[in-house]
């Protein structure tokens, strides 16, 4: 049983995710709280699996509460819920770089609150995944422990979700600023977040780190993240890459790593490397296969050190992951 506490200062909201949450046989609400200082002593109290954060609280904010609580209990798994603002999407940036597993964007009214209850009850599942790390039977297949040569600077395709924002702030900015290489990052996260996430990346990195826009050319030594909820793809020669838009319904992971890394295999051949970090489900297992079909290199994350492992679990179990 996942054990959640819920935190916002609108009764509406807390009333709404208690119906939507208790409806599921595996997750019981057992406590609420209507502002930042009642949650860290709801927290000391209850000893919750996941707490729901509302980043917008009188008396102690979202970000301020995250602090305390992950210091009373580490082990606690903390789901942001903002508001789809550009000022919610900076905070709530700022609270995945403090720890927080992932986010929820807050509904406007109770029906929309339906709609969102899969994505709801996904997340909070995947931020109690989070606590666990993958025991008996993990594998690691490596194919080849051979250095793959390039004949140019490849270029590098990153698959990542839940988790994202904590691991690339500590994994893009050891990139050295000599790095010749362009970075291209599929991220799920909603579009209204995805360039404040750039910037905030930019003040982190040596590399310039900037939203991919449509049409726009792909440099080396440059990261480039996709915008959300649509598809980034590649189009156009390895001399001259340019950024392409697709909507797909086929593909429910948005932006999708399984797209990216086959229009990277397809314009890069053996030139391209493709890398699956941290994320639920199975995003990029596709994908990374066609980028080992074509001599590129293929890379996952350690699923034991992964905050959340089943994406870089799921790539190693296609058989297409070198390293």
């Amino acid at each position: 049983m996942i054990k959640v506490l819920v935190v916002d200062d609108s009764p509406f909201i807390r009333v709404a995710l208690r119906k939507l949450l208790s409806s599921e046989g595996d997750i019981k609400v057992v406590g609420e709280a209507s502002n930042g200082k009642e949650a860290v002593n709801k927290v000391k109290e209850l000893k919750p699996d996941v707490v729901t954060l509302d980043v917008n609280m009188p008396i102690m904010d979202g970000l301020s509460a995250l602090e305390e609580i992950k210091k009373e209990c580490p082990e606690c798994r903390v789901l942001m819920i903002s508001a789809l603002t550009k000022e919610g999407a900076r905070e709530t940036i700022e609270a995945l770089s403090r720890g927080a597993v992932d986010f929820i964007t807050k509904p406007e009214d109770y029906r929309e609150l339906i709609a969102f209850k899969e994505e709801i009850v996904s997340k909070v599942r995947a931020a109690f995944e989070a606590k666990r790390k993958p025991t008996g039977g993990y594998t690691r297949s490596v194919l080849s422990d051979k250095r793959i040569s390039f004949s140019r600077p490849p270029l590098v395709a990153i698959g990542i979700s839940t988790g994202g924002p904590q691991t690339l702030n500590a994994v893009l900015p050891r990139i050295p600023s000599n790095f010749p290489s362009p970075l291209i990052i599929a991220i799920h996260m909603p579009d209204t977040f995805t360039s404040t996430f750039a910037r905030h990346l930019n003040g982190l990195c040596s590399l310039p780190v900037k939203e991919a826009e449509e049409g726009e050319t792909i440099k080396g030594g440059r990261v480039y993240v996709s915008r959300g909820r649509i598809h980034i793809t590649l189009s156009g020669s390895p001399e001259k890459p340019v950024v392409k838009y697709i909507k797909d319904e086929n593909y429910i992971y948005k932006p999708s790593a399984d797209l990216l890394f086959s229009s990277v295999a397809r314009i890069f051949g053996s030139n391209s490397v493709a890398v699956v970090m941290t994320g639920m489900g199975n995003d990029g297992s596709k994908g990374i296969c066609d980028i080992m079909r074509v001599g590129g290199m293929t890379v996952a994350e350690d699923p034991r050190t992964a905050i959340l492992w089943a994406m870089p679990q799921s790539a190693i179990n296609s058989g297409c992951v070198r390293y």
